[in-house]
């Protein structure tokens, strides 16, 4: 359980094979962030790949971490657009915990200055919410990466929330129009919170390399690095400051373990290119 009084939980919901990203996700939150807790909610029961690498991970790196598997099985139908369910998760998930943002499974997550927790404090600060997010551009959409102050937070959501864990029809309903995930999260923010002065403060990062855009192609990854510093909705580091970082995961032999026992192609394939670039 989190110790102290700035504590961050680094959380997402998966399903399906993406939980095959969970030990490099976990790994990577940890490495870079010692003092963060990482909690995952998996629709499905692990694989022993999957749990095996995790113990090489408390074992040799840290135990501040939970895996919860067959989460919302008995809530919610498979037919759900599973992205929508970890903006659904309870506020019970979160007690003891001070803030807590929502990421994808498939990013590996670098260290930062300043770090994930300082700059989506101080954005939250300059766009006077309880949440960080940005809304995308000409759209009813803010993004799938979401960081908020639990205590203020669930004080406006936890009521509407809770409408939709207690009757799961309506997730369904929802998203039989054709919604996004990115839209369900919106109108989620309009009837409760609001957008504040997110129009005036711009912030959405990715913290580290996603793994996702490597599904589309080793082309993708020369556009990914050289545009994500100035992509407003990536900010990545500098490409010799976010390759140094990475590389140090694949020279750390828990890392490698870690590849050895859950081998991913994606994970493989950033491997090689790394070296090439």
């Amino acid at each position: 359980m989190p110790m102290s009084s700035k504590s961050l939980c680094v959380t997402t919901y998966v399903f399906g094979n993406y939980k095959r990203y969970i030990p490099y996700f976990v790994y990577s939150v940890l490495k870079s962030y010692p003092t963060y807790f990482v909690k995952v909610f998996s629709y499905d029961n692990l694989s022993k790949k999957e749990t095996d690498s995790l113990e090489r991970i408390k074992q040799h790196l840290s135990s501040s971490f939970e895996i919860k598997e067959n989460y919302y099985t008995d809530k919610i139908s498979k037919a759900s657009e599973g992205k929508a369910r970890r903006f659904l998760l309870p506020h019970s998930e979160f007690k003891g915990f001070t803030y807590a943002y929502i990421g994808d499974i498939d990013f590996l997550i670098v260290k930062e200055e300043p770090s994930l927790l300082d700059s989506h404090i101080k954005h939250c600060q300059d766009i006077g919410l309880p949440y960080s997010n940005q809304v995308r551009p000409q759209s009813r959409r803010l993004t799938g990466l979401h960081f908020f102050k639990v205590k203020e937070y669930f004080e406006k959501m936890e009521p509407v929330i809770n409408e939709y864990i207690d009757a799961p029809e309506k997730i369904e309903a929802a998203f039989r129009t054709g919604i996004r995930n990115e839209e369900f999260l919106y109108n989620l923010i309009e009837q409760t919170i609001g957008f504040g002065k997110m129009n005036d403060h711009h912030y959405r990062p990715h913290h580290g390399f996603h793994l996702g855009i490597l599904r589309s192609g080793v082309d993708s990854f020369k556009s990914y690095v050289d545009n994500g510093p100035k992509n407003k909705f990536h900010q990545l580091p500098k490409y010799a400051v976010l390759k140094k970082a990475l590389l140090r995961y694949y020279n750390d032999p828990l890392f490698k373990e870690i590849e050895r026992i859950n081998p991913i192609k994606e994970v493989q394939i950033l491997k090689k290119l790394l070296r090439q670039h």
